[in-house]
């Protein structure tokens, strides 16, 4: 009986270490923020972990290393990314791609050196950034090491890449007919440069007779590629390993030169990763999908965090043994199925119940649209006339709404005056009063204080201004926006540094983002008076605590900012009334109620959106959504996307 209560107790112990772990885990991918083989990988990493371990922190950076020809910049990037980490660094990382992990062997940081290291995805040998810079074009297999024997200084394991090379070729051969000769299209990243020499490599040993055609990214650009396509006869076997950069020349944009490619050819190109299939550009090949990764990832990362030793765990070589197909590029090919590997998985196949009663659903349908089109048809009229009633009604109700708010703004208006002849006033009467007692002040002490009431009474007055003059320009129809580009990092970083110091005693005022650069193309002025604005209302209105300011981004056009405080708080009843002109829920507090209405309105001529969630007596969190990228016609149209 007690051996059984031991046992069920170790149990219970277990399981809530296992539900109850805190921390964090940081995933780096080797590209950008757009590459989805490895964002899919990383969703894989991330609901693995959360299933297990709820309260786990998943932070994801991007090292970019397509937008960085030089090698010797991954370090840099990488170094720039962990120092974000060091004063609290995660329980694991995990490295996806091989360029993440060339970058890291670069990076020497103390606080890192115990941090369990998890390689996804990374070829079974690999190189030093020096070496690859210094040989990049005239590398040859014998050039890389083993990266189990690399990853011996680290407390690491890793679930590694194998290249299909024979696969590759031996599908080529198998579907293309009279097939004469192999063209090879890689990029100047490693992935290319290595996969390159691999499919070289395996060519002379296994077809010594077939020649090959190299077109290799590090000695020509994209034009120079497109042009030479077209001369590629249709007994050739073209494989695709990805063509991100080129040596120099214009870069366009993967899926318009995916499709370029394809278009310039009269034989299908064959791909070692899943880039191009699901918009069939490519016929595909072998390759295991970005999820099979991340799972296997996930089961190390699992593992480590459950307290393995990194370095007891076996690393584990995965070969690209799954054929992937375009049906519909097949097909256009005429190729014979007969020639494909026997777990051959199709993309895009249409389903079989479609394909056998295609006409039977077609002509149902159209049975159907004719005795819809008749049933509307006899209703025409009758919509006809209900549209009209209810569009009369629609008019009458805004005519309504119309005049309440026409005699709702002259109140408020007046209101207004009324307000700004104190507001004024107030601080005007301050700066003069203690100018002219300034000069009969004995101690220094007590002339600070006054320097120091003048000075605060003049800000204040210099923004009754500037909220009276912004508003005057909206509804003149002439508030201008001059964009440039910058950085979300540092507008936030510059508003906390700026407002810092007014900060009430008590009351902490930091930026918190997890993504320590996003470029923006915006008004940097006017985003900086809404975020300003934002804080000062939030400096008003906590006297304890904290103002948390942070941004993230949203989707893939909008980022949101927000501004997060301990204050006071707003009612819910009050909520919808706070962006309106004039109004102050407060009338004790200094201010002329413009400032959120202005803030509002000009995140709406942004195409932006602006909110606000509060809790009276525990804080609140006014957020806005504005463009990533703005333009003109953005502001022109003020269209919001969602």
């Amino acid at each position: 009986m007690s051996r059984f209560l031991i046992v069920i107790l170790f149990i219970g112990l277990f399981h809530l270490e296992l539900f109850s772990a805190t921390g964090k885990v940081l995933v780096v991918s080797s590209y950008g923020t757009d590459y989805q083989w490895s964002n899919t990988i990383m969703d894989a990493i991330g609901n693995r972990l959360k299933e297990v371990y709820p309260s786990i922190e998943f932070s994801r950076e991007f090292l970019s290393s397509e937008m960085q020809d030089e090698s010797y910049t991954w370090g840099k990037k990488m170094g720039v990314l962990l120092s974000n980490y060091q004063r609290n660094p995660p329980r694991a990382i995990v490295l996806v791609s091989d360029e993440a992990w060339m970058g890291y062997q670069d990076v020497n940081v103390a606080e890192f050196k115990d941090v369990p290291l998890i390689l996804c995805a990374v070829k079974p040998h690999s190189i030093s950034t020096s070496d690859f810079a210094a040989k990049r074009d005239s590398l040859t297999l014998d050039d890389f090491t083993p990266t189990i024997e690399m990853m011996k200084p680290y407390k690491a394991t890793a679930v590694l890449r194998e290249m299909n090379t024979s696969g590759y070729l031996s599908l080529m051969d198998n579907l293309i007919v009279g097939l004469n000769r192999f063209v090879f299209i890689t990029d100047s990243r490693f992935y290319g440069v290595y996969t390159h020499l691999l499919l070289q490599q395996e060519a002379e040993r296994s077809y010594p007779q077939i020649p090959v055609q190299n077109i290799d990214g590090r000695f020509i650009n994209t034009d120079s590629l497109l042009s030479l396509l077209p001369t590629i006869p249709s007994t050739a076997g073209v494989l695709l390993t990805s063509w991100l950069t080129g040596e120099y020349g214009f870069e366009y944009s993967k899926d318009y030169l995916y499709s370029r490619m394809e278009n310039k050819l009269s034989t299908p190109i064959f791909i070692t990763n899943n880039i191009g299939l699901d918009k069939e550009f490519f016929i595909g090949g072998y390759l295991n999908k970005a999820s099979f990764w991340g799972n296997k990832a996930a089961d190390l990362l699992l593992a480590v965090l459950g307290g393995t030793v990194p370095e007891k765990i076996v690393p584990e070589i995965y070969h690209d043994d799954q054929c992937h197909i375009a049906w519909k590029v097949f097909h256009h090919y005429d190729l014979n199925p007969e020639k494909l590997p026997a777990k051959v998985k199709y993309y895009n196949a249409p389903q079989a119940f479609w394909v056998e009663y295609k006409y039977y659903i077609i002509a149902v349908i159209g049975i159907f649209m004719i005795f819809l089109l008749f049933y509307i048809y006899t209703l025409r009229s009758n919509i006809k006339l209900q549209y009209a009633n209810d569009k009369l009604k629609q008019a009458q109700e805004d005519l309504i709404i119309a005049l309440r708010k026409a005699e709702e703004s002259d109140r408020l208006k007046s209101a207004f005056l009324a307000n700004m002849s104190h507001e004024i006033r107030t601080p005007l009467n301050a700066i003069v009063g203690f100018s002219g007692v300034l000069d009969e002040v004995d101690t220094k002490e007590e002339r600070d204080e006054y320097v120091e009431l003048i000075r605060r009474n003049s800000d204040l007055l210099l923004q009754l201004l500037s909220d009276i003059l912004d508003l005057s320009r909206i509804e003149a129809g002439v508030l201008e926006f001059s964009f440039s580009q910058t950085d979300a990092f540092y507008v936030c970083n510059n508003v906390v540094t700026s407002l810092a110091s007014k900060c009430r005693s008590g009351v902490e005022l930091y930026l918190n983002v997890s993504v320590t650069s996003m470029p923006l193309t915006t008004d940097v002025n006017r985003l900086m008076q809404v975020l300003i604005n934002l804080v000062n209302n939030a400096i008003k209105f906590t006297s304890k605590g904290s103002i948390e300011v942070g941004y993230f981004s949203y989707d893939d056009e909008l980022v949101e900012f927000y501004v997060k405080d301990t204050g006071i708080g707003i009612a819910t009843e009050k909520q919808a009334a706070i962006f309106g002109r004039f109004n102050k829920l407060n009338s004790y507090v200094e201010g002329t109620g413009l400032g959120l209405s202005i803030c509002q309105t000009i995140v709406s001529m942004l195409g932006g959106k602006m909110g606000v969630e509060s809790e009276e007596g525990v804080g609140s969190r006014f957020w806005f959504r504005i463009r990533k990228i703005q333009t003109n016609a953005n502001v022109d149209s003020g269209i919001y996307v969602e």
